[in-house]
């Protein structure tokens, strides 16, 4: 952060250059804005993902080597020579891949929030590290994992619907982690915020999220795929395991960043286009409040990093500067009979724009 003030005057913390300009940025910038929002702090959006998917990767391959090999799953019949599966095994199998599947699942969500978070904060000229991002999502825990919740079924319901509904849900719950982070919605609060800000904006909102999705898989297969060719030929299933969980857990600390850094854009995107989000934080950065709007629509900024950044209220005893000597106010713009103004010593008097 850096300060504004002098001369013994309390300084003001005010918020950085913002990483990327504040202005309606076509796919490929967003894109570009991404990469530029994760470049600004890679070492701490990679800790901030490692630090909560490092215990769940462990985990998970703890509980696939503890379930065991699933090629152990089936036995021959001596009898017919005709392979069987083996119930309890396979049972073992599926609830152990299940639960460490959940505890990947959870511990992936809780740091792509605290990813967004940072990714907002530098989108916008903040500096926050991870431990205070994660601290932050951590406080939106149960909120985050509803949307989880709602998401991964609304989606599944989608897919077996013909699959074109879940490309749907996708698109307009796109945006549903950053609202519900930066404006403090609930769960439900937070989709159906996402679906507004995203009305109008579909497909472009849609293919941005697609094309870094596949990004972001891409890099992950090129990590994966060698252990799984070493799968292939007939390799230890221990060794495959752990080198397996190695390649996850890289795979998922890099990409996981990049994703949120991607859905702060497009959520920053779709508040500059729609309600003139650059125009309020550019008021706030110079220790403004921009105007109520009474019948506005537009949500409010949630306390966050760049929320303490207040008007600044004239210092006591301030007066308006003297008028140059021999000017005189312009015809028919004399005010009205018994208020020409205040003395210049007059004190506790409200300035027009100045506060009280």
């Amino acid at each position: 952060m850096a300060t504004v003030g002098g001369g013994g005057a309390a300084s003001v913390a005010r918020p950085e250059r913002p990483v990327v300009a504040l202005r309606p940025l076509g796919i490929g910038e967003m894109l570009d804005a991404a990469i530029k929002v994760y470049r600004s702090r890679p070492k701490q959006m990679i800790v901030a993902s490692a630090v909560v998917t490092l215990p769940a990767i462990v985990a998970q391959t703890v509980v696939q080597l503890s379930a065991g090999d699933p090629q152990s799953l089936t036995e021959t019949d001596p009898a017919t020579g005709v392979p069987a599966l083996d119930g309890g095994q396979f049972g073992v199998y599926l609830g152990g891949l299940l639960v460490s599947t959940l505890i990947l699942i959870v511990a992936n969500n809780l740091a792509l929030a605290g990813t967004t978070r940072m990714s907002l904060s530098a989108y916008l000229g903040d500096d926050t590290d991870w431990r205070s991002s994660l601290r932050f999502a951590l406080h939106r825990f149960w909120p985050l994992t509803a949307v989880l919740v709602l998401t991964t079924l609304g989606l599944l319901g989608g897919f077996l619907l013909c699959v074109v509904p879940a490309f749907w849900l996708q698109g307009i719950w796109a945006v549903a982690v950053p609202a519900l982070l930066i404006e403090e919605l609930g769960a439900v609060g937070s989709l159906g915020r996402s679906s507004r800000l995203v009305k109008g904006r579909f497909w472009p909102v849609l293919g941005t999220i697609i094309v870094g999705g596949l990004l972001a898989s891409v890099l992950q297969g090129v990590l994966v795929g060698p252990v799984f060719a070493l799968q292939l030929t007939g390799a230890s299933f221990a060794v495959t395991a752990i080198l397996n969980g190695l390649a996850q857990f890289v795979g998922v600390a890099i990409t996981t960043p990049f994703v949120a850094a991607l859905t702060a854009v497009v959520y920053i995107d779709l508040r500059v286009r729609k309600e003139g989000f650059d125009l309020e934080l550019l008021a706030r950065g110079v220790g403004v409040d921009p105007p109520a709007d009474p019948g506005s629509t537009v949500a409010p900024m949630a306390a966050g990093p760049w929320a303490d950044v207040a008007p600044q209220a004239p210092p006591g005893g301030w007066i308006p500067a003297a008028p140059p000597v021999g000017w005189s106010a312009p015809a028919g713009d004399d005010p009205p009979a018994g208020n020409q103004g205040p003395a210049a010593t007059d004190a506790g008097v409200t300035w027009p724009g100045r506060g009280g």
